[in-house]
Order: C-alpha cells, then sequence, then structure tokens
C-alpha cells in the first residue's frame, strides 16, 4: 500500500523539477525512461497522439503547468498498475514515509487549539491553558503504522512546514507509544490528539505534561470523519 499522502509528494516533486527545467522537454523524457514507459504508453493514457509526446520531449512544444500535471499522472496511474514500483523507489530516497501519513495539511491562516478540540469532539488530558495557542497546520497518522515503519528522520518530516501544528495519531491503544515517539524527537508539535482510546495511559499525559505540549483525545466516531472535519478549518 502506498497513502495518498506519499503519491501526492511525489507527484509534486516531479512536477516541479520539470516546470524549473531549463529544458522542460528533455526532463519530462528523462522521467518517462525512469518510470520505464514508452511514449506510445504514455500517449494512450493522456490521450494524445504519440507524436504529440515526441514534440513535447524534443522541444518543439512547450509544456505548460496543466498538460504536464496531465503527463505526470499518467506515469503515476502506470505505476500503479505495476504494484508503484517506481513510486516507492522516489519516496524512499526523499524519505517520504509511505503508509504511515494520512493527511497532511498547511491552513491558510492559523487557528486555535480550541477549535481543533470543537471540531473534533476533543476531551483536553493535558494542556487546557494553551486553547489559544495558534496552529498553522496539521498531520494525520496512523499510529501503528508510524511506530513500526517510521525512522526518526521521516518522523521529522511529517511535521510539514511548521512545527505549531497538530499532530494526530489514529487507531491509538493507550496512547503511550505516540507520546514516546514524541518524546525522543527534537522537534515537538504544538499539540498531539489521540484518536481511538478508551482510557489513555498515565504515561502519555505525563510525558505531554514533561514536553508542554498539549494533549487532546477526539472522540469523533470514525477515521474518516476526523479527516473530513479537519478538511473545514
Amino acid at each position: 500500500m502506498v497513502s495518498k499522502y506519499a503519491i501526492d509528494l511525489v507527484a509534486k516533486e516531479i512536477c516541479g523539477e520539470i516546470v524549473w527545467s531549463d529544458s522542460p522537454g528533455q526532463s519530462l523524457r528523462k522521467w518517462r525512461e525512469i518510470f520505464k514507459v514508452t511514449q506510445t504508453e504514455i500517449s494512450q493514457v493522456i490521450g494524445v497522439a504519440p507524436s504529440v509526446i515526441s514534440d513535447y520531449e524534443k522541444g518543439r512544444r512547450i509544456p505548460g503547468s496543466r498538460f504536464v500535471r496531465k503527463y505526470v499522472e499518467g506515469l503515476l496511474y502506470i505505476d500503479s498498475t505495476r504494484g508503484w514500483s517506481v513510486v516507492r523507489e522516489i519516496a524512499r530516497n526523499l524519505r517520504i514515509p509511505m503508509t504511515s501519513v494520512i493527511d497532511i495539511r498547511e491552513l491558510s491562516r492559523g487557528v486555535p487549539l480550541r477549535v481543533f478540540v470543537e471540531v473534533l469532539k476533543g476531551e483536553v488530558l493535558w494542556g487546557s491553558d494553551y486553547l489559544d495557542k495558534i496552529l498553522y497546520g496539521y498531520t494525520v497518522l496512523d499510529s501503528i503504522e508510524s511506530i513500526l515503519s517510521m525512522s526518526g528522520a521521516e518522523f521529522s518530516a511529517i511535521m510539514g512546514l511548521t512545527t505549531e501544528r497538530a499532530l494526530i495519531f489514529t487507531k491509538v491503544g493507550t496512547g503511550r507509544s505516540p507520546m514516546v515517539a514524541v518524546r525522543v524527537t527534537s522537534q515537538k508539535p504544538g499539540a498531539v490528539i489521540l484518536h481511538g482510546p478508551r482510557v489513555v495511559d498515565p504515561l502519555a499525559i505525563k510525558l505531554a505534561e514533561l514536553d508542554r505540549v498539549p494533549l487532546i483525545v477526539s472522540r469523533v466516531e470514525s477515521e474518516d470523519l476526523l479527516v473530513e472535519n479537519l478538511r473545514k478549518l
């Protein structure tokens, strides 16, 4: 399995490199060859003649951003039919977590922590004095996948553009493992929100207090609803 987050990030990296290149046509060809896709295959997927692909790759046409996106989406679609072999390799090279990140978003404006608490039906376990703290993003993680598969470098990468964000863990048992992971990292999130536990380990609350990181339990009914509610922020 490859998360949508990983796929989107790989796509943005490739699109950015093509658009920023001094020779976009050569860059298109390079990525097509990296994905081991023929001109005929990509042309069939995106609905143009192979000659059009050839014109772009040879510089006879200059690709706009819409064409670049369509081209890269075509490469990704073909890779998906082959088990995501190339995307997996690129993601590993970029240190992008493959399966643990469910959603990640930078907010267009700062949002007080109390708003997160409201939309996620939160219960504050520690940090009630921090509810006016402003957060600028959030990351939703599968706690089991995170603990099992993420390296320290990958865990730091999921902070996004700023650490002033909510780190939200789903499928949580008691909350101890996520808070231990936060404890051993140098970068601390603006808040930690746990989804899933009926009872939270007292040690998790103690670790939150030691790191001065507000700890909240979300009582939203499902993971899908949690992500849906966050998207309204």
